[in-house]
């Protein structure tokens, strides 16, 4: 048998240490399970606004394709027959080009136009006498 050890009381700094050590322990934890919770709810909402991107882009490819058939020469044609407005596309010789701006369209119609002196204030018309009878 062993002999009876004395029975030391616990130390302030032993119990301190161990408290210290273990909400450490529990700190780490806890910013552990929040950063997963954290990762996992920006997964979510990255899936979610991954899918309305694309809901998104099929609406816009769709409205795109919507409009090339509204302006089609042979929609619009159908459509003003159908509703009797008599309007025909133009011929040749309606139709106007204009030739394209080069630099020195720049120089001379968008030059800085010359400022003018300011007006003098107008007087004002003496007042009229009227003559009763």
């Amino acid at each position: 048998m062993k002999p009876n050890r004395k029975k030391e009381p616990l130390r302030l700094s032993t119990v301190s240490q161990s408290v210290l050590a273990c909400v450490c322990i529990g700190c780490i934890g806890l910013a552990y399970v929040w950063q997963k919770n954290r990762i996992y709810r920006l997964g979510d909402e990255l899936k979610k606004l991954e899918a309305a991107v694309t809901a998104a882009e099929k609406r816009n490819a769709m409205l795109a394709a919507q409009l090339a058939q509204l302006k089609s020469p042979a929609w619009l044609e159908a459509r003003c027959q159908q509703y009797g407005l008599g309007l025909v596309a133009p011929r040749e010789q309606q139709i106007v080009r204009l030739p394209e701006p080069g630099p020195d369209w720049d120089v001379k119609f968008l030059a800085p136009l010359p400022v003018a002196a300011p007006l003098a204030p107008a007087k004002k018309p003496a007042a009229r006498t009227v003559a009763r009878r």
